[in-house]
């Protein structure tokens, strides 16, 4: 039996490859080489791994790390029929001259759902979601061990719960809120349920990581089972964006998963998370803003000596 499942899912395009290759080096360096719990390395993907990912992959193969690469089509994965019509593109949320393509929909509802069905996962007991652009800049021993002694259902990164954009969630309050609403689901319910679907309506949150760690047991529970069959009936992951880590914040506060912060490292993924003391936390934001770093996408690989003594991290 695995402790841990790592997953990935990677788009077959250079960047996302090379993106991958970074992620994966960094969380060998800072987390896999530090555990001494049994492991497994899951890779969902379209096509051939570039030569840069096949040179890590098998170092990492040679150090009897059980890895496994399931190539897989998407589309067929999460079970969207070609005859179901969805609007192409969704408007970002952020920038006028981006859009959603309807396959970051697919990778929405493949991580809120599809993915714990997959055979590969029946023998570990924490799912880990790590994404190719997920980067590990510095881990701390406080972190590693509470990663690998984890008891809770859910844990994520410490500092990472913010809200969401209502442009991305429209109806979703209403959906969970319709949900609650069944005469055979109510008893098993938060007092406060209302409140909940509340807040998913007007002042939406989730946890902001791309970097979750999901007990397995709890998320293939009934009551969850049925909430996720629900929204994905209701289609909104596809005509409104809903994305997995809303629903996950949602799920997780509805069915009341014991969910826990994990202190005690410095993570990028888009921008900057720290969740290390509260005087480094102090530090890196004043560091960020003055240097202008927070959201370059180059800076887990490029890190001059002044961004390794203000972050206090070592050479990457």
């Amino acid at each position: 039996m695995y402790k841990f499942a790592f997953t990935y899912l990677v788009r077959q395009d250079k960047k996302s490859w090379d993106d991958f290759s970074t992620s994966l080096y960094l969380l060998n360096k800072n987390i896999l080489s530090k555990i001494d719990c049994k492991f497994k390395i899951l890779i969902f993907c379209e096509g051939e791994p570039s030569k840069k990912a096949m040179v890590l992959i098998n170092a990492l193969l040679k150090k009897s790390i059980k890895i496994v690469l399931r190539k897989i089509s998407l589309q067929n994965y999460v079970k969207r029929k070609s005859s179901e019509k969805y609007k192409k593109y969704f408007p970002h949320v952020s920038d006028c001259t981006k859009t959603f393509s309807i396959g970051y929909r697919d990778m929405c509802k493949f991580f809120a759902f599809d993915i714990f069905k997959d055979k590969e996962l029946k023998d570990s007991e924490y799912f880990i979601r790590v994404d190719t652009d997920s980067f590990f800049l510095d881990v701390r021993k406080k972190f590693i061990y509470n990663l690998q002694n984890i008891k809770a259902d859910y844990g994520y990164i410490y500092t990472t719960i913010q809200l969401e954009d209502k442009s991305v969630s429209l109806g979703f309050g209403n959906c969970l809120y319709n949900f609650c609403k069944q005469k055979e689901i109510k008893n098993y319910l938060p007092k406060d349920y209302l409140h909940i679907c509340q807040e998913a309506t007007s002042n939406p949150k989730l946890f902001y990581t791309n970097f979750e760690v999901i007990n397995l047991k709890w998320i293939k529970n009934n009551l969850h089972t049925e909430l996720l069959k629900y929204i994905i009936k209701e289609k909104g992951i596809y005509n409104f964006r809903w994305g997995d880590s809303i629903i996950r914040y949602y799920s997780i506060k509805l069915i009341g998963a014991e969910a826990i912060p994990l202190r005690g490292c410095l993570y990028k993924h888009q921008s900057i998370f720290d969740s290390r003391n509260f005087i480094k936390r102090i530090f890196s934001k004043i560091y960020f803003k003055i240097n202008s770093k927070l959201h370059r996408d180059q800076f887990e690989i490029k890190t001059t000596k002044l961004d390794r003594l203000f972050l206090d991290i070592k050479k990457l």
